[in-house]
C-alpha cells in the first residue's frame, strides 16, 4: 500500500473534527528528497513544515500536503488541535 499526501487544509478540516469529538490524530507527510513516510510525534497538532529523521530534509508540509494517523477512542484529555 502507497501512502498519500492530501491538501493541507483539507486534512487540518477533518482530522479537527476527530479532535473535537475526543481522539487523537498524529500528523503524517512524505519527505520530498527521500521519499520517507514521518509521523509527528505530538498529537492533535498540524504542523507547517517537518524535519525528515531519516535524511534530514525539512519538508514544506503547507505546499506538499500530509495525512494523518487516527486513534480512535484515545483519552479526550490530550491537548486540542492547533496548527504550528
Amino acid at each position: 500500500m502507497t501512502a498519500k499526501d492530501f491538501p493541507f487544509t483539507e486534512v487540518v478540516e477533518q482530522a479537527s473534527k476527530y479532535i473535537e469529538a475526543g481522539h487523537v490524530v498524529h500528523q503524517k507527510f512524505t519527505c520530498h528528497r527521500c521519499g520517507s513516510r514521518q509521523t509527528m510525534d505530538v498529537p492533535n497538532k498540524f504542523f507547517l513544515a517537518g524535519k525528515c529523521e531519516e535524511c534530514g530534509a525539512v519538508t514544506d508540509i503547507v505546499r506538499r500536503g500530509c495525512n494523518y494517523v487516527l486513534v480512535a477512542g484515545a483519552a479526550k484529555d490530550v491537548f486540542a488541535g492547533s496548527i504550528q
